[in-house]
């Protein structure tokens, strides 16, 4: 809808500041003072909606080759998983000692393996207590355990990935056979 040229930015200002100056003149502080907060500078941001915050878990993006992530996508997609939910499995099995994550497999030097990141979204106050457990389990195994890696591990447990799937010798099918 076109805005009358009497609605310029100038004019609106002027109504309003005259607007508030009766409002206080009345009496009524409070109508008076929302237009002036208004009139203040940035004002016009107390109009708009407020945004709320999200209620999703934050996101923990795990560094992968990009055949690897695409054939846990597809495996948990058909089997209807969430890995979300998969990952939180092995997050509770890590943390009854029922889980040791496998020390990460690094790609063959010099390959080309395109890499990726798998993004899941893990409950976080779960992965708050697989990091706490992280530094005492490093100790014992010998390498950095971060909660990523206790991820990835399992993930790679859960859907067959391979050391040679991680070096980048083999790619993993992107369904089963037997499908």
């Amino acid at each position: 809808m076109p805005r009358s040229r009497r609605l310029a930015p100038d004019v609106v200002r002027a109504r309003l500041t005259v607007a508030s100056d009766r409002l206080n003149a009345a009496g009524d502080t409070d109508l008076a003072e929302a237009i002036d907060a208004v009139l203040a500078p940035r004002g016009w941001e107390l109009l708009r909606k407020p945004v709320n915050p999200t209620t999703a878990e934050p996101n923990m993006a795990l560094w992968m080759n990009k055949a690897i992530k695409d054939a846990i996508y597809a495996r948990a997609q058909a089997a209807g998983e969430n890995l979300a939910e998969v990952v939180e499995e092995g997050f509770r099995k890590f943390l009854a000692g029922e889980f040791v994550p496998e020390k990460p497999v690094r790609s063959a030097r010099g390959s080309d393996t395109a890499k990726d990141n798998l993004n899941v979204r893990p409950s976080k106050a779960l992965r708050d207590r697989v990091q706490e457990r992280c530094p005492q389990v490093s100790e014992e195994l010998g390498w950095e355990v971060t909660p990523g890696r206790v991820a990835m591990s399992w993930l790679y447990s859960e859907y067959g990935i391979t050391d040679d799937d991680q070096r980048g010798v083999t790619t993993p099918a992107l369904l089963d056979s037997a499908d």
